[in-house]
This record gives C-alpha cells, structure tokens and sequence, in this order.
C-alpha cells in the first residue's frame, strides 16, 4: 500500500491544512496588529508634539528668524490664507506635498491624519490641527524675504514625520513571515508524519495480529499496552475473537456431538438390515428387526427436527404465533397425557392451585417446552416418586414450577444442562432416549418469549425447573 493512501497522510495533511490556516490567521493577525501599533504610536507623537508646538510662545518670531528647532525627521509648516492666496511656510523652507482636504479641515477648525507621497517615492504622515496667531502679524512669506504685516484670520499647524521606519518594520516582519510559513510547514509535516506513525503503530501491530489468527487457531490475542481508543479497540477484538473461538468450538463440539448421535441409530440400522438380509428369517425375526429399524429411524427423526429447530432459531427465521395464554388452562390440557404417562411408570402426578395468569405467546411452542419439562421429570424420576407442578406470579413475571423426586443432578453439572447434546450421564440418557437436545430447545423458547429457565437440584432428592415468562399486559 503506497503511502498517499494511508491513514498516516491523511492525517498529515489534515494537520498541515489546519496548521496553514492557523499560522495564515496568526501571521495577518500579528501583521495587521503591529501595523496599527506602529500608527497609533505614530499619530499620539504627532497629536502630543501638535499640542506642544500649540502652546508655545514666539514660535512664529523663531520662524520668521529662522532659529526654529525642528527635531529629528520633522517637518512643520504653517498654511494660512492671505486674501484668496493659500501660503505655506516652513522653518527649513521645505515643501511637502500638499493635501488640500487635511489643509482646510484644519483651517476650519478640526484635526485629522493623512499620509502622502514626496517626490522620491517616500512616504509621510502628516497631521493638521488649528493654529491661533495674533493678528495682525508680520509673517515672513518665504525663508530669507523680509517679512511683511500679515493679516491672519486662521492658520493650520502641519507635523509631518517619515513613515520609513515603520515601514521598514513591516517589511521585515513580512519577511521573516513568508520565510518561516513554509519552514514551519515543513518541519510540521515531518512531524506531523512521525507522529502519526508512532500513534498508529498500535493499529499495525493489531493488523498484522488479526492476518496471523487463523480459522484454526484463535487462541492468539492482541498485547493491550494502553487505555486510550486503541487500547479498547484491542479489548474489543480480543472480546470478539474470544466469542469467535468459542463458537467455533462449540460449532466443532456440535458437529461432533450430532455426528455421534445420528451415527448410533445408523449403525443400528445397518447392522440389523444386514443380518436380517443374510438368511431366510421367519416372520416374527423380520417383524423383530423391522420395529427396531423403525424405533431408530423414528430416534433419528427426532434429533434432525429438534436439529433444524436449533439452526431456524439461529437463523432468526423460526416463527412465533403469540396470543394471549392462560398458563393454568395449557397446562391443564397436557395434564390427561402426564398422569397417563405417571401411571406407566408407577409415578403420583400433582397439578398444583391454578391461578389466572395470562402470558402472551405461542401456544404450540409453550405446550412443547412443559411437555419437554415434564417428559424429562417423568423419565428420571424412579418408580413410587412425585411429578408436580405449580403457579405463582412474583411481579410481572409467572412461574411455573415443574419438581420431581428423581435422581437430581450433581451441582458441577448444572451450568451446562442447556447446553446442546450435553447430558448428565450419556449411556443412560441414550438408553432412555434423549437426545440432549430438549433443554436447549426449551430454553430457546423462554428466550424467544422474554422469559428463563432457572434449575434447582439436589443429587437423590429431585430437581425443580421454574419457568419464567412476562405476564399479558
């Protein structure tokens, strides 16, 4: 992968782009801030050196003799009307360039700034204030003429100082700006691009990581070295990979368990077939070995439909009818079948006090998990024992609890009863005919019915399944 489309430039140009508007911003920011500066200063030492010259005495006989003092880079002039004529006059007879605007706003009494160009191309500022004279005044016209009586109704006081300092100012300043933009750019990219790879570089190893975890091995995991973003990120995958590796191994045990359970019946099957097909048999052998191949393919039957139960339910693609349910009427209908059931196995069958609870769900897939329920309670319960069932409603919840007095289950594996093909004691479950399966089913059903499953059992005394299920609102 080139670098241009990295997530490293990306982020480095990202980086420079907003850093060049910053550093665009700052830079017309500080220029403009010291241009004004540089004025402002400028105007308050004209205003300050106006006021002064405003109040001194025999400024005009220094002028007229040519003693006047200007200080260094001044200049200061004196315009005044004589008759229609507008005169100037200066102590160093210096003429700057004439800004009739500034001139005449001062004649008539107000004051303001102007900058102007002299004639090489240098720039000044200029400011106008009123000026009062006696009059009348004997005011030389130009330096060296003998002076005449001058009648003066106003004057305008002009200060003028070259603006060539602050120009130079500005200019180096532009300068060191315009050379370090692009050196700052440059040394920020560089930066920006180290950076960048060193934040990454957790990301890179989490990469490489993810392309060595195989669907065969997920038992690797990726080193969290810190708590930042890439930190939980690399928490996060390890969480994934860790349900990944456990629904691989389950999908294995899965695969290996249905492989076992489908392949018993078929031994059966073939074996008996086999036998049956070597010699002439009588009747009653063929009759024999038919109902055995029946019984197994009927075995078989059950676990590829309780199979494809599990794999719709997987899939999100089984379909629920839900309807208002009274728990005691349902259970009141499968009670003819369990007491037949009690009988045959010499069991005492309890339907406990049935209370109007109403849930809302499907009734042919409720009827299935409390037929499953009960089936397993009549089937581990030994001859002279008790199946019961009973109602309460704790909240907004109904429990119906299903109790025998069989062999129970030991406490280590209580944990793992729903899990699929998972049995307490294997031989014995396949002589009975389970399959492992009907608990897994069952606790798919409460699920489906925002509902659990809750087991309680004491080895030789007997379980409790107590289910739960929301009631009808």
């Amino acid at each position: 992968m080139s670098f241009v489309h990295t997530i490293t430039f990306r982020l480095t140009i990202w980086y420079l782009l907003v850093l060049g508007i910053i550093l665009t911003l700052l830079s017309t920011g500080v220029y403009f801030y010291l241009w004004h500066s540089l004025y402002a200063n400028l105007d308050q030492s004209l205003e300050a050196r106006a006021a002064q010259l405003g109040d001194m005495r025999g400024i005009l006989t220094s002028i007229r003799q040519g003693t006047f003092q200007e200080e260094l880079g001044e200049v200061v002039s004196l315009y005044f009307y004589s008759g229609d004529e507008l005169l100037q006059v200066s102590a160093r007879d210096v003429d700057i360039p004439y800004d009739s605007q500034l001139v005449e706003q001062a004649l008539a009494g107000g004051s303001s700034f102007a900058t102007v160009k002299t004639e090489d191309h240098q720039e000044v500022r200029l400011h106008a204030v009123p000026f009062s004279l006696e009059a009348p005044a004997f005011f030389p016209h130009r330096h060296g003429m003998s002076p005449r009586r001058t009648d003066i109704e106003s004057a305008a006081l002009v200060i003028g100082r070259s603006t060539e300092e602050i120009d130079q100012a500005l200019k180096r300043l532009r300068h060191t700006l315009i050379l370090a933009f692009p050196l700052t750019m440059i040394v920020a990219g560089a930066g920006g691009v180290f950076l960048a790879r060193r934040a990454l570089k957790p990301v890179e190893h989490i990469a490489q990581t993810a392309r060595e975890i195989e669907e065969s091995d997920l038992s690797q995991r990726i080193k969290v070295n810190t708590r930042d973003e890439l930190g939980r990120l690399a928490s996060t995958l390890n969480e994934m990979i860790e349900r990944l590796e456990q629904a691989f191994r389950r999908q294995q045990e899965f695969t290996a368990d249905a492989s076992h359970e489908l392949r018993t019946p078929l031994a059966v099957i073939q074996a008996e077939s086999t036998l049956a097909l070597q010699k002439d048999r009588v009747a009653s052998d063929y009759r024999g070995s038919l109902e055995l191949i029946s019984q197994e393919t009927n075995h078989m039957a059950t676990i590829v439909d309780q199979l494809l139960t599990l794999a719709r339910a997987d899939a999100g693609k089984q379909q629920f009818v839900f309807e208002d349910i009274s728990l005691g009427e349902l259970l009141g209908e499968l009670a003819p079948d369990i007491e037949l059931l009690c009988r045959e196995k010499r069991l005492h069958f309890q339907l406990g006090p049935v209370e109007n609870l109403v849930v809302r769900g499907d009734r042919a897939r409720l009827k299935g998990l409390f037929l499953n329920l009960l089936d397993n309670a009549i089937r581990y319960t030994p001859s002279g024992g008790t199946v019961s069932v009973s109602f309460t409603q704790q909240e907004q919840m109904a429990v119906v609890a299903i109790r025998d007095t069989g062999i129970g289950i030991p406490p280590e594996h209580i944990p793992h009863i729903f899990e699929r093909f998972y049995r307490v004691d294997r031989a014995r479950s396949r002589a009975e005919g389970g399959s492992g399966l009907g608990l897994a089913i069952c606790r798919h059903i409460a699920k489906a019915h925002r509902g659990k499953i809750e087991v309680e059992s004491r080895v030789g005394e007997g379980s409790t399944f107590s289910v739960f299920l929301p009631l009808s609102e």
